[in-house]
């Protein structure tokens, strides 16, 4: 093969090479809040763990603690073994008796008496392939119309650390 035909075969695999498929991995999952629920004076909180990468995440301990102002409404820490597939959501689920200064802002917000209620989301999550992975979000809690004791979340996320 001549050099130049032979350069340009080596350009071409080079170039098919990098504009392979990309794999995604050692992302931190994506955590949120699906939903919370007073009933019974207990608050159900159900978490969205999200794993945004294209291969399997191992997850052996999660913690994670909802803040509204100064009060703390639910904090979970928790051994497991938790295989998340490629690119899917598991849900963890915590009932609490929240504090009572969270209760009250809770019925405030249940009331009209405010529209929403700031909130801040932390934890981590420690893996088998990353180890421990912190995370934080904020956002607000609206009430959900038609649904007395049901809340809902918009949050953005604020940062992650490694």
């Amino acid at each position: 093969m001549k050099p130049a035909k032979l350069l340009l075969v080596l350009i071409l695999i080079s170039l098919c090479t990098a504009c392979g498929p990309n794999q995604v991995k050692g992302k931190a999952p994506v955590v949120s809040i699906a939903t919370l629920t007073v009933a019974d004076e207990k608050l159900g909180a159900s978490f969205n763990i999200r794993n945004i990468n294209d291969v399997a995440m191992d997850i052996e301990q999660i913690e994670i603690t909802i803040r509204i102002r100064e009060a703390e409404l639910t904090r979970h820490l928790t051994t497991l073994a938790l295989s998340i597939d490629p690119n899917t959501t598991e849900d963890i689920v915590v009932e609490k008796v929240p504090e009572e200064f969270a209760q009250k802002l809770l019925d405030e917000l249940e009331s009209g008496d405010t529209g929403n209620l700031p909130f801040f989301l932390e934890g981590s999550i420690r893996t088998t392939q990353d180890g421990n992975v912190p995370f934080q979000y904020e956002g607000y809690l609206y009430p959900v119309p038609g649904r007395p004791g049901q809340y809902r979340s918009a949050s953005s996320r604020t940062r992650e650390q490694r």
